[in-house]
């Protein structure tokens, strides 16, 4: 096979950089909070993420999304970034203090950054083409 009959490889280093920096993003937010809060007033369990995690998490994976979309990766960006969040999840809620709920966990995430992906890189496809027109 020859340099030009070869598919580009493009797709696939955007696939891994795209999971790798979401990964990284749910582990630097979210994969070290472990422990739920406890209101001594109503008694009521909380968390365990604060809604800065949760917030600053999207942003960094809406960035992601959106970079990859004006750069017409939507496809690689719809492949690794619910995956890598989702395996992120997985591994944490595993080894967590309630090991039993995580596949319904992984389900909530795996559509969520699915949906959310879908919608940020989409936009930033639409950018880009409008920029170009």
């Amino acid at each position: 096979m020859d340099e030009k009959s070869r598919p580009p490889a493009r797709p696939v280093l955007w696939m891994v950089a795209l999971g790798a920096a979401a990964a990284l993003a749910y582990l630097a937010f979210l994969g070290w909070d472990r422990e739920k809060d406890l209101d001594p007033v109503t008694g009521s369990e909380t968390g365990p993420y604060e809604a800065w995690q949760v917030v600053g998490l999207a942003l960094v994976v809406g960035v992601l999304a959106f970079v990859a979309g004006r750069k017409h990766q939507v496809v690689a960006a719809l492949v690794a970034i619910p995956a890598a969040l989702t395996l992120a999840f997985v591994g944490t809620a595993v080894t967590g203090p309630e090991p039993g709920f995580w596949p319904i966990g992984a389900a909530l995430v795996a559509l969520g950054s699915a949906a959310g992906t879908a919608l940020v890189a989409l936009i930033g496809r639409s950018a880009a083409n409008r920029r170009h027109a």
